[in-house]
């Protein structure tokens, strides 16, 4: 009895310790490793100042979320395009861009955004609405607010990764920076899009509500320790790690691939392929209505660019073949940049391109330009004499 109970006690012994080694190696992977290499897969309850959110409240949109509202000497609000040097009164847009960063073109000057290229390629102002970090829920509501928009084409600027962002309602969830990001987003219910808009908390409700966000937080997708959502940073750390594998969001980035790819399966549970489909159904209609043509802009991705490139075939195809069936006009950029580069060349027209990242840099731009100035000529939307060009 007294040697059998040692061995059970070194058993139980040697069995914490290798416990012990595995979580010490699970802490150490993911903090060391795994956190610096994708943060936005890890969730940290963010810090909230009083003066942040007092400074937060000030420039919050209580419908889109962000940028702030803008309004006139009567009070009136006043919905602001991009700067655009080539047409400077903001009056007689002949075209009007919504969108994310991708539309806005986020880091080049304002000159060389491919919105005032095309201004100057059209002879006619091109407003541009499109606002960092948006959805495709948000694009579509700031053009619906837009009621004073000239423009008689409206284009609506899609990047893959959008279709996360349309079933997300705290931006946070997704990218572990921007704290004061909560948002609106809709839903399906009974087949038709329904709006959930974001709430309107004061600094206390902020507080709890980010400390209990599976509470809080009906319809939203990435909650923290959920299928697709980020995982908690906390004990156990093993425990984590086998969570961080089994999410496939996770798993499709660390492979090498993007995390949104699977979000563009028909069946997949978020629905949020047919969410962003509806979207731009109801943007082509609002336009349609307001008595303008619309389209669909897609962009691409270093990685969706280097499949097209590879197969001929883009990870947006679903997308594309949603807005075929319901005969809303789309240019995919894919072939247009395809026609111009071969796959190594794309990342020259990124703003780092060692790392094939970021957004589109003056080159960059002119080409989204040249593809969208084309697309307009041949189809016609606009007037010749608006394009300086013959129409024939």
């Amino acid at each position: 009895m007294p040697v059998a109970k040692s061995n059970f006690l070194h058993y139980v012994a040697a069995t914490i310790f290798v416990g012990l080694i595995i979580e010490l190696t699970a802490y150490l992977a993911i903090q060391f490793i795994l956190f610096p290499r994708e943060p936005a897969f890890f969730f940290r309850s963010p810090s909230v100042s009083a003066p942040e959110f007092d400074r937060y409240v000030t420039v919050r949109d209580s419908l889109l979320g962000w940028p702030a509202k803008k309004t006139d000497m009567n009070g009136a609000e006043v919905i602001e395009s991009r700067p655009i040097p080539a047409y400077s009164t903001t009056k007689n847009e002949c075209v009007s861009l919504y969108g994310d960063s991708f539309t806005y073109g986020d880091e080049v000057e304002h000159a060389e955004a491919w919105s005032n290229v095309l201004s100057s390629r059209l002879n006619c102002r091109v407003g541009n609405y499109g606002i960092g970090g948006y959805g495709t829920d948000q694009a579509y509501l700031r053009f619906d607010k837009n009621v004073h928009d000239s423009a008689k084409v409206v284009i609506l600027g899609i990047f893959p990764e959008n279709v996360l962002r349309n079933v997300n309602r705290y931006r946070y969830l997704l990218d572990a920076r921007t704290v004061f990001s909560l948002k609106p987003r809709f839903v399906l219910e009974n087949d038709r899009l329904k709006l959930v808009e974001m709430p309107a908390w004061n600094r206390e409700e902020f507080v709890l509500a980010t400390q209990n966000l599976d509470k809080v937080f009906e319809h939203e997708t990435f909650l923290p320790d959920s299928e697709y959502g980020p995982v908690s940073l906390s004990f156990p750390y093993t425990w984590k790690a086998v969570k961080l594998l089994l999410s496939e969001r996770a798993r499709s980035a660390m492979l090498g691939h993007t995390s949104w790819e699977v979000f563009y399966r028909d069946d997949h549970p978020t629905q949020a392929l047919r969410i962003t489909s509806e979207i731009a159904d109801l943007f082509m209609k609002t336009g349609r209505s307001r008595g303008k043509t619309s389209l669909v802009l897609i962009y691409p991705t270093a990685r969706s660019f280097k499949q097209f490139k590879e197969t001929g075939t883009v990870i947006t195809r679903p997308l594309i073949e949603n807005l075929e069936r319901r005969r809303i006009p789309y240019l995919d950029l894919h072939e247009g940049f395809g026609a111009r580069v071969e796959k190594q060349e794309f990342c020259d027209l990124l703003t780092q391109p060692a790392t094939c990242a970021g957004h589109f840099n003056a080159k960059g731009n002119v080409m989204v330009s040249d593809i969208v100035y084309e697309y307009l000529v041949k189809s016609n939307v606009l007037e010749a004499r608006s394009i300086g060009v013959s129409a024939s």
